[in-house]
């Protein structure tokens, strides 16, 4: 039994953790092998491990398992994936193979809705350049704006923009505006339900939480971009490809009032345009990266693991 962790980071050393690969390797006669990269594997990097080690069983991260991918995979048996997000999982193509695939859900949840408002309240308060300001010798005291000032649009009210909703309504903002893709879900009854156009016509910081999917690629492109006011705030911690880059690019450049905060990029690492603007706050996809959060995904997608061995119920199993 060959067991890969895709994934990195990916704490075997956490104690909780250590027990439990120790446990799997003692009652399963499993080998571990690990990201020896450190860092996300290229699309290539990918095909060569996972045609040199041909696993049972992937521990995943948010690299890409399609049709190529699963072809090496001879003996695959599962995909266990640390996070909550399956659009790098072609997921149709693991059940037509048998491949049960898992995820940790809510692991994740807190620290990206912390990281979140912790972005909301960089951008209107810039402490991003001013930092660098003060680094350059210049003491700039750029005057912001306050939340409780400010009319705050969140698309998408799963598990973590609702949990963003509940962080907000303690930093009282004028009002939230909500959304989904999912048109039945209304769920704050203090808030105001509301179509995307609004959102983008109404707010001063907008914050997306949706997943990639065909109907989500460009979610925000040039048209929506054009709708927005001239000193807009706009997040993303979700899913690189929900924002159109190069439209964000040219929005940013043209409208020097405006800023962004991105944690999620079409192509990880991201070497692009957007690392020339002074208006955009960028961050390596670490959204769920604190400690509690990275135990829990961790520990939660190597239990996974046992319990498949097991064979007793998966409860975050999506196929």
């Amino acid at each position: 039994m060959k067991i890969l962790v895709t994934t990195y980071p990916y704490n075997s050393d956490n104690f909780e953790v250590s027990v439990l690969l120790n446990k799997i390797r003692a009652a399963h006669g499993a080998t571990i092998k690990f990201n020896n990269k450190f860092r996300k594997y290229s699309e290539e990097e990918l095909l060569c491990v996972l045609e040199k080690e041909e696993p049972h069983i992937i521990i995943a991260g948010t690299e890409k398992y399609d049709v190529a991918q699963l072809d090496l995979c001879r003996h695959l048996k599962m995909i266990s994936r640390v996070g909550i997000g399956l659009d790098s999982v072609n997921l149709e193509e693991c059940r037509k193979r048998g491949i049960i695939v898992t995820h940790t859900p809510d692991a994740p949840t807190n620290a990206v809705a912390e990281l979140t408002i912790a972005q909301m309240i960089s951008l209107l308060r810039r402490t991003w350049t001013v930092d660098s300001e003060m680094r350059s010798g210049n003491w700039s005291r750029f005057v912001g704006r306050e939340i409780t000032n400010c009319s705050v649009g969140i698309i998408g009210v799963g598990r973590i923009g609702s949990a963003v909703i509940r962080k907000l309504e303690s930093l009282r903002p004028k009002k939230i505006l909500y959304t989904d893709t999912d048109s039945s879900r209304e769920i704050f009854s203090s808030h105001t339900w509301s179509t995307k156009d609004r959102i983008l016509e109404e707010c001063d910081i907008i914050s997306l939480h949706i997943p990639l999917n065909k109907d989500n690629i460009d979610y925000i492109g040039p048209e929506e971009l054009s709708i927005l006011k001239k000193d807009m705030c706009i997040i993303n911690t979700s899913r690189g490809g929900v924002i159109n880059e190069e439209a964000l690019y040219m929005w940013l450049l043209e409208n020097s009032n405006s800023s962004a905060a991105i944690d999620v990029f079409e192509k990880e690492p991201y070497t692009g345009k957007l690392l020339s603007l002074p208006n955009i706050l960028l961050s390596p996809h670490l959204g769920s990266c604190s400690r509690t959060s990275r135990l829990e995904m961790e520990l939660g997608a190597a239990l996974s693991v046992d319990k498949y061995l097991r064979s007793e119920t998966l409860l975050n199993r999506v196929v």
